[in-house]
């Protein structure tokens, strides 16, 4: 048996063997070609609408059928839009419902204090955070032209 006889065809290891010799080129034309079917396509769409065109022009009625079936679906996609809004009005009612109800449930639970907060004028003239009422508010101290490091330059 001679060498050449030994070595059996494998289509993986010349698939590589292609890659490695001609893998650059192979690369440039997918990008090229790519690059060329995107400036092509507006032009290629046209021409494929306009022969459809022509064909629906021989046959009105393909042309109506097809208007009939373009109205159908708007149709249904009214019909499903129109439906998803009445669903979410209903749940949005059923929302403001429940709170609502959780509104009411508070207000047996806890009387009518439950919505006064700590301080406030039903309260009398306590104001627990304020110091007292014959005291003032707090004043921030005055802004230097030292703050920013100027005076010492």
């Amino acid at each position: 048996m001679s060498n050449s006889e030994s070595v059996m065809f494998n289509p993986v290891t010349y698939l590589l063997e292609f890659l490695a010799a001609y893998g650059w080129y192979v690369v440039g034309l997918a990008v090229l070609s790519m690059y060329i079917l995107n400036k092509l396509r507006p032009s290629l769409d046209k021409w494929k609408q306009a022969r459809e065109d022509a064909e629906y022009h021989k046959d009105p009625d393909r042309a109506l059928a097809r208007m009939e079936e373009i109205q159908r679906a708007r149709d249904k996609q009214q019909r499903l839009l129109l439906e998803a809004s009445q669903k979410a009005i209903e749940q949005q009612k059923e929302r403001e419902e429940r709170k609502r109800a959780e509104a009411l449930e508070r207000l047996e639970k806890y009387g009518t204090a439950a919505g006064r907060k700590l301080g406030s004028p039903s309260d009398g003239d306590f104001l627990p955070l304020s110091g007292g009422a014959s005291t003032s508010s707090y004043r921030p101290p005055k802004r230097s032209a030292c703050a920013k490091g100027g005076c010492g330059r």
